[in-house]
């Protein structure tokens, strides 16, 4: 899988104003509500060449969320009363449209929010001594979760060795390393401590891996919740979240990024003004770097395409 890191995000109620790089090490951005962040460039994802793709089924990922634009169509083309809730995957794509890029980034935006909570009353197991003969491997994988997902740490990490002992193609093989490192080396006792800190950032990224280990063993009912607290998460939204912004190093740009139909999209481009770059020098720049995000929409794109026929020899 091929990733950058990830960029915090914070509750706010308005959208990008403006936006400068007026120092070398800061992106300085002012909202509509008139309130202002500076961005450390350290901290930020940083873009190198990727003009020069490789169709594979990996995806590039970037963790940003959805855009405006994008809100306003899915809500548009709403299918909630037409859905079979068989698979996660199937009733979300039904739901909210585009490939894996959009199925992972839009769960972790709604359980950033705290709109999809795993520990709802619907996500818990029904208590059952009731024992299958024989016993499947469902039963045996699933007996001890408290929750249709696995919530403790330690149950899920245990999960999660099981299926790479397997070695069988699994969607966890299309999330970011980063995600997996941080789910691997946080404890019961670490989470609990990030949820006391309000780290729903990191949070998110943990629990999106729970989602994928639990999806399997998901009812109906469970595939519903989920489906439409991400669909309200997404068609509630009022620009209340800080933008993600990428650094593309080639052209000393940093770039707002958000999703939208079709996948990544740069809502606003601003250049290092230490660059010395002209206007034109800047156009032809802003230029190639909407090329570039085309070329990684493409890339995206195929490469989910060619997952599918890989899956069901399409």
């Amino acid at each position: 899988m091929l990733f950058v890191g990830f960029c915090a995000w914070a509750s706010l109620h308005a959208q990008v104003a403006e936006m400068k790089w007026e120092l070398d090490f800061e992106v300085y951005l002012k909202m509509q509500n008139d309130s202002n962040y500076t961005y450390s460039i350290s901290e930020l994802l940083h873009i190198t060449d990727v003009r020069n793709l490789d169709y594979t089924t990996e995806f590039i990922f970037y963790p940003v969320h959805p855009g405006e634009s994008y809100s306003k169509i899915i809500l548009e083309k709403d299918t909630a009363r037409k859905l079979n809730y068989n698979t996660l995957w199937g009733t979300l794509h039904a739901r909210i449209g585009g490939g894996w890029i959009h199925f992972t980034n839009c769960i972790a935006y709604a359980l950033e929010t705290q709109i999809l909570n795993l520990r709802e009353p619907i996500m818990v197991r029904p208590e059952t001594a009731w024992k299958p003969k024989p016993a499947t491997k469902s039963w045996k994988r699933t007996r001890k979760w408290k929750y249709y997902v696995p919530v403790s740490q330690k149950l899920a990490r245990r999960e999660y060795r099981k299926r790479i002992r397997e070695k069988v193609p699994d969607e966890l093989d299309n999330l970011p390393e980063s995600y997996i490192r941080l789910f691997l080396d946080t404890s019961d006792k670490d989470y609990m401590k990030m949820r006391d800190e309000g780290k729903l950032n990191e949070l998110a990224k943990i629990d999106l891996v729970k989602v994928i280990l639990g999806a399997n063993y998901l009812g109906e009912e469970q595939i519903s919740y989920i489906s439409h607290a991400v669909f309200s998460a997404i068609t509630e939204y009022s620009g209340n979240l800080l933008p993600t912004v990428l650094i593309f190093d080639e052209f000393d740009a940093a770039a707002a990024m958000s999703l939208n139909r079709d996948g990544y999209v740069p809502d606003e481009i601003v250049f290092r003004t230490s660059a010395g770059l002209t206007d034109k020098d800047m156009q032809t720049h802003k230029k190639d770097i909407q090329a570039i995000i085309r070329d990684i929409n493409r890339y995206n794109k195929e490469a989910f395409q060619k997952r599918l026929g890989n899956y069901y020899g399409n």
